[in-house]
This record gives structure tokens, C-alpha cells and sequence, in this order.
């Protein structure tokens, strides 16, 4: 499998044991706060919440999947849902969820054949596909995102 961490923090700022130096948001909740002089509105808040899930698809339908599978749900929101853990859901389903994730209503893993979907802690956002994929790699760099081969956290055996 090929996994991936594709976030809007540009790795040149890290440290060594990869942890980012800069100001910046980190969630939904922090619209209207200041981040290295910059004021973090809904418009920018959407822009970039939109091109994590435009970006996610993309790899995804590159890797040619059709849908995911919800694992491991948490809904401690209460979020209306139409789904549960099991669901089957298409990409535009995929892409709502990967949006109300991002906006910390409810965390799942999406999964799929030799595929997965993670988003973690502080808009962190981690793919697992069959194969490498350039041309979706390509689409989330043009998009402003950066894009590291990098094992996600969140698979399940590492919960235990």
C-alpha cells in the first residue's frame, strides 16, 4: 500500500522530529482568530476545507475506487447521520464526511479495498491507496497542499 500525508503545512517548516514551527489553524473552531497576522475567515476556512476533499477524491478516483466503508465511527456531536459503521458510502457521500470531519462533527476512518481515508488531530490528513498516484498527487500540490509519503497514525492497529 502507499500511504500518504497530504496537509496545507509546508514540510520546510517542521523540526527535526517533525513537528510544524509555524502560527497557523488548526480548526473549524478557530475562524475569526489571528494567525501570523492573518485573520482566519469562513471564506478561507472553506477554500482550504474544500480543496482537502477535492484532493481526497481525487485520489481516490485515481486509485479507481467508487466508494468507502465507515469504520469506527464517533458521533459525540450527536450529528444527524444517514449513515453508520458499515455504511457503504459513494464519493460524494465520502466527500461529505471527509467535510464533517474536518469540521470535528464526527471522526470515522473510511476504508476501502486496499484503501483508506484518515483524518487526524489538527487538519492532518492521511491516504492509503493500491498504488502511487501522481496524477492526484499532482491536482493537491497545484491546489496548495503538500504531499508526503508518510504512514497515517490512525490505523486501527495502532489503537491498541
Amino acid at each position: 500500500m502507499y500511504e500518504y500525508r497530504v496537509t496545507k503545512y509546508n514540510p520546510a517548516f517542521r523540526d527535526a522530529r517533525g513537528h510544524y514551527l509555524r502560527d497557523d489553524w488548526t480548526m473549524f473552531r478557530q475562524v475569526g482568530e489571528s494567525f501570523s497576522g492573518v485573520v482566519l475567515t469562513v471564506a478561507e476556512y472553506e477554500r482550504v476545507e474544500m480543496v482537502y476533499v477535492d484532493s481526497a477524491i481525487a485520489f481516490l478516483r485515481e486509485a479507481g475506487l467508487l466508494s468507502m466503508t465507515v469504520a469506527d465511527l464517533e458521533n459525540s456531536k450527536g450529528s444527524q447521520l444517514s449513515f453508520r459503521n458499515g455504511s457503504n458510502l459513494s464519493l460524494d457521500e465520502v466527500a461529505d464526511v471527509i467535510r464533517r470531519m474536518l469540521q470535528e462533527k464526527l471522526w470515522c476512518r473510511l476504508e476501502g479495498k486496499d484503501a483508506f481515508v484518515h483524518i487526524g488531530r489538527d487538519y492532518y490528513m492521511y491516504i492509503g491507496l493500491p498504488h502511487r498516484s501522481i496524477i492526484a498527487e499532482q491536482k493537491a500540490i497545484e491546489l496548495g497542499l503538500f504531499v508526503e509519503e508518510f504512514v497515517s497514525p490512525y490505523h486501527k492497529e495502532f489503537d491498541d
